[in-house]
């Protein structure tokens, strides 16, 4: 019996992680408007009136890039999952996972570090984040093949 597997379409790979971006930007039009939302305040110049929210550096950085890898993952996952093996949706679930338990400690990390007034460079802000994301991906893609042995 011969096993036949659906290679997905190209273009719908394409489209999917071209989805991921517009989700990604949804994204960050949500986390502003919850800032000037929450986290704004009014300041009156020359009778202007000036709406300004709170910067709070390495978090606002990590809140606005640290997503991207979830939010293409998931894209491409959302509109190619009905064509993909076992391993490719393995792949794409374990990538969403990773990426957001990096996400989420390296958010929790950027907090403790702006309380404690100690700050990073945006780069090292950035590959910190990504790092723990990838490091995350290694060990649940060992710890799933650990299993399936």
């Amino acid at each position: 019996m011969k096993y036949v597997t659906s290679i997905p379409n190209k273009t719908q790979e394409v489209v999917g992680v071209l989805f991921g971006i517009v989700l990604f930007y949804f994204w960050l039009v949500l986390i502003d408007k919850i800032k000037m939302l929450l986290f704004s305040e009014v300041i009156v110049i020359n009778s202007s009136k000036i709406i300004k929210a709170q910067y709070w550096g390495q978090i606002d950085q990590w809140l606005a890039a640290g997503l991207i890898l979830f939010f293409l993952i998931f894209g491409h996952y959302l509109l190619c999952s009905k064509n993909m093996s076992r391993i490719e949706k393995n792949r794409d679930i374990i990538g969403m996972k990773s990426a957001l338990i990096g996400f989420i400690l390296w958010l929790f990390i950027t907090i403790v570090t702006f309380l404690f007034k100690i700050t990073f460079p945006y780069f090292f802000n950035i590959a910190g984040g990504y790092l723990i994301i990838i490091f995350i991906y290694f060990l649940l893609k060992n710890k799933l093949y650990k299993f399936e042995i």
